[in-house]
């Protein structure tokens, strides 16, 4: 495909850009929440995160296309695009961490809660009054 053919959009960079600061946003508070200890299923970000990452995906590609010319003639504009785009895949690879992190220890305390519920069970069985007949 020749990327030269599409013309430049100013319109193009700041979707882009929106994009990337709204998804860095989202991932900068949930990876605080988590930082904290809550729990990974209490997160009410996941869904828009979602959104915002495939419209990311999609963005980045319309920036090559549409403004392959602009990126060539600003010196300094592809090295910012690459630093954000770093620096949000930083923030990305942090909060997959702390999320595997709270499905960890969520995974633990259901397994304390079952083995809680396994261990009283017998105990609650035996305390059941027997039928008389």
């Amino acid at each position: 495909m020749d990327r030269t053919a599409v013309p430049f959009s100013p319109a193009v960079f700041k979707d882009f850009v929106g994009v990337m600061d709204k998804l860095k946003a989202i991932i900068e508070t949930e990876n605080e929440f988590l930082e904290r200890g809550l729990p990974a299923t209490l997160l009410a970000t996941t869904k828009r995160k979602n959104q915002l990452s495939r419209q990311y995906g999609a963005l980045s590609g319309e920036v090559l296309d549409a403004a392959v010319n602009q990126l060539l003639a600003d010196p300094e504009l592809p090295g910012k695009l690459v630093a954000a785009g770093q620096e949000l895949q930083q923030m990305g690879l942090e909060n997959r961490y702390l999320l595997e992190r709270a499905i960890a220890a969520s995974r633990r305390r259901v397994d304390s809660v079952m083995e809680a519920v396994r261990d009283s069970a017998p105990a609650a069985t035996d305390a059941k009054p027997k039928p008389t007949r």
